[in-house]
């Protein structure tokens, strides 16, 4: 009996090990160290630099003020409509981090002209991603407070499944207001209408290919874990980015689980995936041989502290156990981050 009881720890051990995050430290930084070190990430350093030594160190710190923010602070923010006091909020802690680099994303949307063979990929918030070439500008699983502030500038947004923090229905409302379009591999209950806008949301088979003028997106569902309700609950998408990028191709799988299931036609420039969803890793960036891996969903905000909100410390874990892959190839984006590719080189930076 007492060697069942230790086999049953042993094996309960292991399960929330796979579960458990690192934590390195619950020590607050000030508010002026936080803010130097925001300011780092967004303004001083990329995550393309071949040193990150600086920036590493400003990461820790944002980390060490997020394991103090819980997810009743997270709901208690994004369920606020008093704008006032959103932007209080918004003036310290983990908050002035998530508005600073939306803010940061926000402009450079705007502004950013994209030369012929490049695009721009900005990460938003969690596995959300923006895109822009030289001729279009979408999104991959957006979801942020302040969607409607770039709403408009989206002509569509690709959304890989059906979870809060992948699209939700502010995402879809504030979409909706902005007439862009919502592309999915699931319907919707019923149809989004806000503020007298229908929102125009296209589903997409299991296996699909679909072209929005010169970009061509390749389609495929599949697992998100090995759950029965977890099957072909994921879609994922190869995205051709069109002639006038180079045909740049981002794959991006969501919160894939099964490396075997993921499948493409080009080898991709920029492969995003789940850091921590049961994907293996290794066997996913051998299969897909990209030329960037994009290493994600980290910071989730929604998710406990010690459940599934994974730290920069969990990614650089991860990601430092990867053979056979230029490590200088091996990309780690904070919110607010961009990567700038150019095809005829085949490189990334942040400039």
């Amino acid at each position: 009996m007492k060697r069942f009881i230790l086999s049953v720890i042993a094996v309960a051990s292991v399960v929330l090990a796979t579960d458990a995050q690192i934590v390195a430290s619950y020590e607050r930084p000030s508010s002026k160290e936080l803010k130097a070190a925001v300011k780092t990430v967004l303004k001083s350093t990329s995550c393309c630099d071949a040193d990150q030594t600086s920036r590493l160190e400003a990461m820790s710190v944002i980390q060490r003020e997020m394991n103090n923010f819980s997810t009743e602070d997270w709901k208690n923010f994004y369920n606020c409509w008093d704008w006032v006091k959103v932007a209080d909020l918004e003036l310290q802690g983990t908050l002035y981090f998530y508005r600073q680099a939306f803010n940061k994303v926000r402009n450079e949307i705007k502004k950013t002209k994209v030369a012929p063979g490049t695009v721009v990929v900005w990460n938003l918030y969690n596995m959300g991603y923006i895109v822009k070439t030289p001729k279009h500008t979408f999104g991959i699983d957006i979801v942020h407070k302040h969607i409607e502030e770039i709403a408009k500038d989206l002509e569509f947004v690709l959304v890989t499944h059906r979870h809060g923090d992948h699209c939700d229905k502010h995402a879809q409302n504030q979409l909706a207001l902005g007439e862009s379009k919502i592309i999915a591999g699931y319907k919707l209950d019923k149809p989004v209408v806000w503020q007298g806008k229908l929102l125009d949301w296209e589903y997409v088979d299991e296996v699909d290919r679909i072209k929005i003028d010169d970009i061509t997106i390749n389609c495929k569902r599949v697992d998100h874990n090995k759950n029965e309700w977890g099957k072909k609950f994921v879609t994922t998408y190869e995205i051709d980015c069109g002639a006038e990028s180079g045909n740049v191709v981002i794959f991006h799988t969501g919160d894939a689980h099964n490396y075997e299931q993921l499948e493409v036609e080009k080898r991709p420039d920029l492969f995003i995936f789940h850091t921590a969803v049961g994907l293996r890793i290794q066997n996913a960036i051998d299969k897909i041989n990209p030329q960037y891996a994009v290493f994600s969903h980290a910071w989730e905000l929604g998710h406990s502290v010690v459940k599934w909100r994974w730290t920069i410390d969990d990614l650089l874990k991860i990601s430092g156990k990867i053979t056979g892959f230029d490590k200088k190839r091996i990309l780690l984006p904070a919110w607010g981050e961009k990567i700038v590719y150019t095809k005829a080189n085949q490189t990334a930076s942040g400039k």
